[in-house]
C-alpha cells in the first residue's frame, strides 16, 4: 500500500520535473522579444495554416503572451513538485521541536483541513474557467496567442495533481503511523 501511494506521489511530481523544458523556451522567447523590439519588428513569422496556440503567425504580442503562459505552466506544475520534495513554504518552525510522529500528525491535519479542500475547490473553479475559454474560443484581442484554453487547462491539471498528491501523501502518512504504532505495541509485548 505504501509503495503504491509513493508511486502516485512520484507520478504527480513527474509533471513538475518535466516542466523544466519550459525554461529554455521561456529564455528564447524573452531573447526574441528583446531582439524584435530592438529591430522594430512586430511579426516574426507568418504561415497559411493554423497552429494551435499561435494561429497564423508569431508576433511580438504573441511572444509576450507565450512568456506569461510558460511562467503559468511552470508555477502550476512546479508547485506540485515543490510539495512532493517538501521545498515549499511550511510551518516547520512550529513543528521543529516535536517528535517525528507529532510532525506527521500535523502534516496530516494540515492536508485534510487546508490542502485537500483548497485543491478540490480550485480544481472545480479552474475547470469551469478553462471550459469557458474553450467554449468561447477565447484568444488574444491584440494579436497575441489564440486558444487560451490550452494554458488555462494547466490550472485544473495543476490543482488536480496537487490534490491527488496531497491525498496520497495523507493516506501514506496515516498508514505509516498505524504501522509504526503496531510495531511499537509488538515490541512492548515481545519484551
Amino acid at each position: 500500500m505504501i509503495a503504491l501511494l509513493k508511486r502516485i506521489e512520484e507520478g504527480c511530481a513527474w509533471f513538475g520535473r518535466a516542466v523544466g523544458w519550459a525554461t529554455p523556451i521561456l529564455v528564447i522567447s524573452v531573447c526574441l522579444s528583446v531582439l524584435m523590439v530592438h529591430l522594430r519588428i512586430n511579426t516574426l513569422f507568418e504561415w497559411d495554416f493554423t497552429v494551435p496556440l499561435f494561429g497564423h503567425k508569431i508576433t511580438m504580442n504573441g511572444l509576450t503572451d507565450l512568456q506569461w503562459h510558460l511562467f503559468a505552466v511552470m508555477v502550476m506544475l512546479g508547485g506540485v513538485y515543490a510539495l512532493h520534495t517538501d521545498s515549499h513554504v511550511s510551518v516547520d518552525f512550529i513543528a521543529s521541536n516535536f517528535t517525528e510522529r507529532t510532525r506527521r500528525i500535523i502534516v496530516i491535519l494540515g492536508d485534510i483541513i487546508f490542502l485537500l479542500p483548497f485543491a478540490a475547490v480550485m480544481t472545480w473553479f479552474a475547470w469551469k474557467f478553462m471550459a469557458s475559454a474553450y467554449l468561447s474560443h477565447e484568444g488574444s484581442s491584440y494579436d497575441g496567442l489564440a486558444d487560451r484554453w490550452i494554458v488555462k487547462a494547466v490550472m485544473p491539471l495543476g490543482f488536480g495533481l496537487l490534490g491527488l498528491l496531497g491525498l496520497a501523501r495523507t493516506l501514506r502518512l496515516i498508514v505509516q503511523l498505524i504501522l509504526t504504532r503496531g510495531a511499537v505495541a509488538e515490541k512492548k509485548i515481545g519484551a
